[in-house]
């Protein structure tokens, strides 16, 4: 009974330790999914402008051209989404310079993870809430810009 007691208050203790920092990841998290979501809306605007003339075209580098400028919307928008977790870094006061907290953004979004960069011991596990949010947000823009690219693929067959 021991073995199980302990287990049990090692993950009442844990997660309640989490627990803030679950609450605090909701804020830039929300901000993050909105930004994509105006980011998304951009890509599916300049589709309808400059893509849809584009499919009357079979082999026409005004295709590749899309598919480029798509790209470079999504990239502007995952950089804002560092942006937006980055200025929360550094307004909670997680790290206390605008530089450092960009670069622990860009790795904690990205998941690459390599910094040497670290928040305060009691919110060591924060950055991978920016992680999951941003492969949640890597996820929506694969599977726009794959909409994209099988309807310029569908239209030739």
């Amino acid at each position: 009974m021991d073995g199980w007691h302990g287990a049990a208050q090692d993950l009442v203790e844990l997660d309640l330790r989490y627990t803030r920092q679950v609450l605090a990841a909701l804020l830039p998290m929300c901000l993050t999914v909105l930004w994509h979501g105006f980011g998304i809306n951009l890509v599916h605007r300049f589709f309808r402008r400059f893509g849809r003339p584009a499919l009357q075209h079979r082999h026409g580098i005004e295709r590749s051209m899309v598919v480029v400028g798509c790209v470079g919307l999504l990239l502007v928008t995952h950089f804002g989404g560092v942006v937006i977790w980055a200025a929360f870094y550094f307004l909670v006061d997680l790290v206390n310079d605008v530089g450092k907290a960009m670069v622990y953004s860009m790795n904690a979004y990205t998941t690459l993870g390599a910094s040497d960069i670290h928040l305060p011991r009691s919110w060591l596990g924060f950055g991978n809430f920016e992680s999951m949010t941003a492969m949640l947000m890597f996820g929506w823009s694969t599977a726009v810009l794959a909409n994209i690219v099988q309807r310029f693929h569908t239209i030739d067959d």
